[in-house]
């Protein structure tokens, strides 16, 4: 018999770097705060044994259906207690419009792949009824249960429907004792859109300088992420919003939530901002068609290069939000809005205007882009 060669087999070991601070209670604090999805999920088992526990007790029909219970427990516990009310109403009343409809296809006299026909059509026409949000998907499911499981039978939708509802009242108040507040991922959502804001300021500032230019369609796919974390932000700090309403956690990070939706809203508009920097520099604007190469050359472009570049950095310095890297790398000053402003001032006074030159030259600029957005919605009707 071969003996096996203990060094092979050791040599496939690995050794698994484990955090440096992941024996210290902060480290895991933190985890906790920045993935609320633990929570969620601890919510949900909580939420769902209870439900089982109830539905198991229960007489009657509900008792030949308890894992419905369960079901409604884990719909019902989300992000936000508002919306754990919301969703739970929405997807019982899913339920019962999908088992009305598996009901009355029974009654008629066909059966086999004809009745799952009959059921599908109008429950996927009732699932895009808009008061049922993201819970019309249960329709179908609903009616087709109905249908194969219950036999059409009116004791089964009531003890779906119902049980559904039994579980999501319990969700909805183990949400309402330990109220979710996702405050540590929309801030994460913010500085994602921050950082990637600060580096398309950086791009268009090393573009002014370039000899040759991408058309604005390439500049919009290389950069197809701006968008899509700005709805992300959106979306994350909506939710955050919701959150916080009658959320008696929420007290405690009214200023920290308030900052953030300050943060929001002016990187909102810096977003629209960049949009707008991108669309000048790359395509062509009313019929004059200007050169950009003439008119950004020489020290007039290296000014608007700095006051880009100056932007950029200075977005990425700490906010009271609390959404940007406290260190910064460097032994100089941190860049700020100030220093920002002097640079725009700096690339005004290289081709020097009054206020009212410069304000009818924005509003003649924007009527010729917004003709030019006209033309091309008239090319494609």
């Amino acid at each position: 018999m071969s003996v096996p060669n203990r060094g092979a087999s050791l040599q496939w070991r690995q050794r698994v770097q484990l955090p440096r601070d992941v024996t210290r209670v902060w480290w895991w604090r933190e985890q906790w705060r920045r993935n609320p999805r633990w929570a969620v999920a601890i919510r949900a088992a909580v939420a769902a044994s209870l439900a089982w526990a109830v539905a198991g007790v229960l007489p009657g029909p509900a008792a030949d259906f308890p894992y419905y219970a369960p079901f409604g427990a884990v719909i019902a516990t989300t992000f936000t207690l508002a919306g754990s009310v919301r969703e739970s109403l929405q997807s019982v009343a899913a339920i019962a419009v999908g088992g009305a409809v598996g009901w009355v296809v029974d009654f008629l006299p066909v059966r086999g792949p004809l009745a799952v026909a009959l059921v599908i059509v109008p429950a996927v026409v009732l699932a895009g009824w808009g008061r049922l949000g993201a819970m019309g998907s249960w329709v179908p499911t609903a009616a087709l249960f109905t249908l194969i499981v219950g036999h059409g039978e009116a004791t089964y939708v009531g003890a779906y429907a119902g049980l559904t509802l039994l579980g999501a009242l319990i969700g909805i108040a183990v949400n309402a004792v330990l109220p979710p507040l996702p405050l540590a991922p929309a801030q994460a959502a913010v500085a994602r859109f921050r950082h990637t804001l600060a580096a398309d300021l950086g791009q268009l500032a090393d573009l002014i300088r370039s000899t040759e230019l991408p058309s604005l369609a390439d500049w919009e796919r290389e950069h197809a992420s701006s968008p899509r974390e700005r709805a992300q932000m959106h979306t994350a700090v909506a939710e955050v919003g919701e959150a916080a309403h009658r959320n008696r956690r929420a007290r405690r990070y009214s200023g920290s939530i308030g900052a953030l939706q300050e943060e929001a809203r002016v990187l909102d508009r810096l977003g629209l901002v960049v949009s707008d920097l991108a669309d000048l520099l790359l395509s062509d604007v009313g019929a004059g068609r200007v050169d950009r190469s003439e008119v950004l050359a020489g020290e007039s472009g290296e000014r608007v290069c700095a006051a880009l570049r100056t932007i950029s950095a200075a977005l990425e310095n700490t906010t009271p939000a609390g959404t940007a890297d406290p260190h910064v790398a460097s032994d100089e000053t941190p860049l700020s809005s100030a220093h920002a402003s002097d640079a725009v001032q700096d690339a005004r006074s290289a081709a020097p205007r009054t206020d009212d030159q410069v304000l009818y030259d924005g509003v003649v600029l924007s009527l010729e882009r917004a003709v030019d957005s006209l033309a091309r919605v008239e090319r494609t009707d």
